[in-house]
């Protein structure tokens, strides 16, 4: 009896560890305000939380097993801790939140002023405004350099992107891109900023020592976010315009597949635990999945209402 007892003790604890080390994806859902939680090894939603009003932008902190939402017409994130799969608190914030980003310690939490071309810096902790800093018009995505020195921001309407430095919270410079530029993603290693510019149907490349565009891919029609590969091959750019995802060789720097997907792409990113793509499908209601080896579309999975998944939406519950 005994043994018994420890085998099923042993028999629960590889169980809940499995299910604490879960591949996770958060993905906003703005029409019915609530985030839809994945996981993607069993594709299945495991739990749907209601948060603010409007949620678009999400950011994971792997250091404290959170994540944040941005709630646009909220004026406010939404903080779900990784473990419980339970929204913990609400931040109010003065403005309306769209891109976020979180420090590298986990220390600080970056949010995109839509309305007012500002970037708040943010005590994770407290919540507490730590500095507004001026950037360019309508910044809207976010995403921070390798070593935390330095964050992108996409400013929309002034069609740039201002580089910040996170140690002293000022904007060095800002860097001319195409039209509307929106989704940001850094490359693998570090040396290359993608933006997706909504106007121009291109991508640019920013290399990321001189902060000088080497590069301009044309997409699909009204592209929204990337995301690359991780063995930093190929990039993947969601068109919201044409329902597809452009695949483009990063090699030759051409688009070697158009991938069509369910209405209206917006949010995307790379699962390199299951070598997946994910696109959050704002007219369809759905997170599509890309068999990211044989490029073609695996599965959908039934979410909430209009999704967008704008930012950095997977994450490892432990």
């Amino acid at each position: 009896m005994r043994l018994l007892k420890i085998a099923s003790a042993l028999w629960l604890l590889s169980i809940s560890l499995c299910v604490q080390a879960a591949e996770l994806a958060y993905i906003t859902n703005q029409g019915d305000h609530t985030v839809s939680v994945i996981d993607l090894q069993q594709h299945t939603v495991l739990t749907t939380l209601a948060v603010g009003k409007a949620p678009v932008g999400v950011a994971v902190d792997h250091h404290q097993q959170q994540v944040y939402v941005s709630n646009v017409e909220g004026r406010s994130l939404s903080v779900i801790d990784m473990l419980s799969q339970q929204v913990t608190r609400t931040i109010t914030l003065p403005i309306a939140p769209v891109g976020l980003a979180v420090s590298n310690t986990g220390q600080h939490v970056y949010v995109a002023d839509w309305y007012h071309d500002h970037l708040l810096v943010l005590a994770a902790a407290s919540g507490q405004v730590l500095a507004n800093i001026q950037v360019g018009q309508a910044p809207g995505g976010l995403q921070l350099g390798l070593d935390g020195r330095t964050l992108y921001v996409a400013n929309r309407d002034s069609n740039d992107v201002s580089v910040i430095d996170t140690r002293t919270n000022k904007e060095r410079l800002r860097v001319k891109v195409g039209q509307h530029p929106f989704g940001l993603s850094l490359s693998a290693d570090g040396q290359q900023l993608f933006v997706v510019n909504v106007y121009s149907n291109t991508v640019s490349v920013i290399e990321t020592r001189s902060h000088q565009v080497v590069a301009t891919l044309p997409v699909g029609a009204h592209p929204y976010c990337v995301t690359e590969d991780a063995r930093g091959q190929r990039l993947f750019v969601s068109n919201t315009g044409d329902d597809s995802v452009s695949v483009i060789d990063l090699v030759s720097r051409q688009t070697i597949r158009k991938i069509r997907v369910p209405g209206t792409p917006e949010g995307i990113a790379f699962d390199a635990q299951h070598q997946q793509v994910l696109v959050a499908s704002w007219m369809d209601n759905v997170m599509a999945v890309i068999d990211s080896e044989r490029l073609v579309l695996k599965t959908t999975i039934a979410v909430g209402s209009q999704p967008r998944a704008f930012g950095a939406f997977i994450g490892q519950s432990r």
